[in-house]
C-alpha cells in the first residue's frame, strides 16, 4: 500500500517537471522570437538613426524607397501680396431688410396717394372758393365743408410723410445710408440682394484696432474653406455687440454654398503695403501639436520639418511669409508618411539609447 502511494506521488512530480519545463522553453522562446518576426517588427525602410541638420532632426530616405511611399516634391513659387488684418464676418440675415423694405414701401405708396387725394381736395376748394367770391352760387356751408375737407387731407398727407420718414430713420439706423438709398429707389443691387444673388456681410475689425477709411475690398473664407472676394459696401452704423470694434458692410457672390445667413466666418482686411512671400499648397500642411508643418527636400535623400504660419489663407492654399523662400523644394504628396516615420525613428532611438 504504501509502495503504491510512493509511486502515484512520483509520476505526480514527474509530470509537474514536464511542465514546467515546457513552459520556461515557452517563455525564452517568445522573449528571443524568431528572425522572420525581428524582420517585420524593425521594417528596413524607417531610418533607425536621424542625423542633425541646423538644429532639425533629418529623415533620410532612400530614392528608391521614397518612389515606393509616393513622395512628390515640388518648388515654391513666390508671390507679392497686400498685409491683412484678420477680421470677424456675419453673414447677415435679410428678414429685417425684407420687412423694412416692405413698410418702406407700404409708406411711400400711402404718402402717393394722400398726395394725390390732397391734390384733388385742394383743387375742389379753390373752385368752391372761386364761385363763391363770384356770384355767391356756392353757399359760405359748402365752401366751409370744401376748406375742411382740404386741411384733412393736408394733414393726412403730413402724416404720411411723417411715416414714412420715420422707415428711412429706421432703416439708416440700421442698415446705413446706402441701403437705405436702395430702399427709396429700389435699385437693382437691393434686387440682387432679396433674390440671394449677393450675401450682405457684416465684418468687424478686432477691439482696440482703429482703421482709416474702410478698404474697398476684403477676403471672406467660408464654411468649407473657399476664399471669395468681397466689395466694400458702407460703414455699419452698429457694432457687433460681441466683438466691440469698426464694422463694414460688404457684398459678397451667393454661388458659394458655405456662406449661409447667420453663418460666423473668417475675413481679410488689406491694409499697408505689398509684402512678399510663397504659395505653400495645402497638400503640403501636415498638423501636429495644434501647429502647421511642412517638410523641405535639403539634399535628394533628405527631408527637414520646418513649422509655418497659416493665417492668410490664399484661395485652397496658403500665402507664408517667413521660414521658406521661393524655389524651396516641399514635400506635396506623402508629407503624412514622413511625419510618421520621423517619430517612428525618433521612438526606436529612444529605445536604442536606452537599451546601451
Amino acid at each position: 500500500m504504501k509502495f503504491k502511494r510512493a509511486l502515484r506521488l512520483l509520476v505526480l512530480i514527474v509530470i509537474v517537471a514536464a511542465i514546467g519545463g515546457v513552459l520556461t522553453v515557452a517563455f525564452f522562446h517568445r522573449r528571443q522570437g524568431t528572425p522572420r518576426e525581428q524582420e517585420h517588427e524593425h521594417p528596413v525602410t524607417a531610418p533607425l538613426r536621424m542625423p542633425m541638420q541646423d538644429g532639425k532632426r533629418v529623415v533620410a530616405l532612400a530614392p528608391d524607397v521614397q518612389e515606393q511611399s509616393g513622395i512628390v516634391v515640388s518648388p515654391l513659387t513666390s508671390v507679392s501680396h497686400q498685409e491683412e488684418i484678420n477680421a470677424y464676418g456675419t453673414v447677415l440675415p435679410l428678414q429685417d431688410l425684407v420687412d423694412l423694405w416692405g413698410n418702406y414701401a407700404a409708406a411711400k405708396a400711402q404718402v402717393t396717394k394722400t398726395q394725390a387725394t390732397l391734390g384733388a381736395s385742394r383743387k375742389a376748394y379753390e373752385r368752391s372758393k372761386g364761385l363763391h367770391a363770384a356770384n355767391q352760387n356756392v353757399s359760405e356751408k359748402a365752401l366751409e365743408a370744401a376748406e375742411a375737407a382740404w386741411r384733412a387731407d393736408e394733414a393726412g398727407a403730413r402724416a404720411a410723410q411723417d411715416a414714412l420718414q420715420a422707415v428711412a430713420r429706421t432703416a439708416r439706423l440700421r442698415w446705413g445710408g446706402v441701403l437705405t438709398e436702395w430702399l427709396s429707389d429700389t435699385s437693382p443691387a437691393l434686387d440682387r440682394l432679396m433674390q440671394q444673388q449677393d450675401v450682405l456681410i457684416q465684418i468687424t475689425v478686432p477691439a482696440g484696432v482703429r482703421l482709416g477709411p474702410a478698404p474697398p475690398t476684403a477676403r471672406v473664407q467660408a464654411d468649407d474653406g473657399t476664399v471669395v472676394p468681397a466689395k466694400l459696401l458702407s460703414p455699419a452704423p452698429q457694432t457687433d455687440p460681441r466683438l466691440q470694434g469698426q464694422s463694414f458692410f460688404y457684398l459678397a457672390p451667393a454661388r458659394i454654398p458655405g456662406l449661409l445667413a447667420g453663418m460666423n466666418i473668417s475675413a481679410f482686411l488689406p491694409v499697408g503695403s505689398q509684402a512678399p512671400g510663397v504659395v505653400v499648397p495645402a497638400a503640403a500642411v501636415v498638423r501636429w501639436h495644434g501647429k502647421a508643418w511642412v517638410y523641405v527636400q535639403t539634399e535628394a535623400h533628405r527631408f527637414v520639418r520646418r513649422e509655418i504660419a497659416t493665417s492668410t489663407p490664399l484661395r485652397e492654399d496658403w500665402l507664408v511669409a517667413d521660414g521658406l523662400a521661393a524655389g524651396d523644394l516641399v514635400v506635396v504628396g506623402g508629407a503624412q508618411i514622413l511625419l510618421s516615420e520621423e517619430f517612428r525613428a525618433q521612438m526606436q532611438v529612444g529605445e536604442g539609447e536606452d537599451a546601451s
